[in-house]
């Protein structure tokens, strides 16, 4: 019997391969950063156009 045909031999490896392939994803992620940032700061000025100044407009 080799140590392969065993289920938790088995289950231990999965479990440490999508560990590992989650941490190297998680490193590439990290070291390539965000790519859905938003060129406005957070800060910036919004405008806020509410249904009260468009209520004719639209009819």
């Amino acid at each position: 019997m080799t140590a392969l045909s065993r289920p938790g031999v088995r289950i231990a490896a999965f479990v440490a391969g999508l560990g590992a392939v989650f941490g190297l994803a998680f490193g590439i992620g990290r070291g390539v950063g965000p790519w859905d940032t938003d060129p406005t700061p957070g800060h910036a000025p919004t405008m806020n156009h509410g249904a009260a100044q468009n209520e004719g407009m639209h009819r």
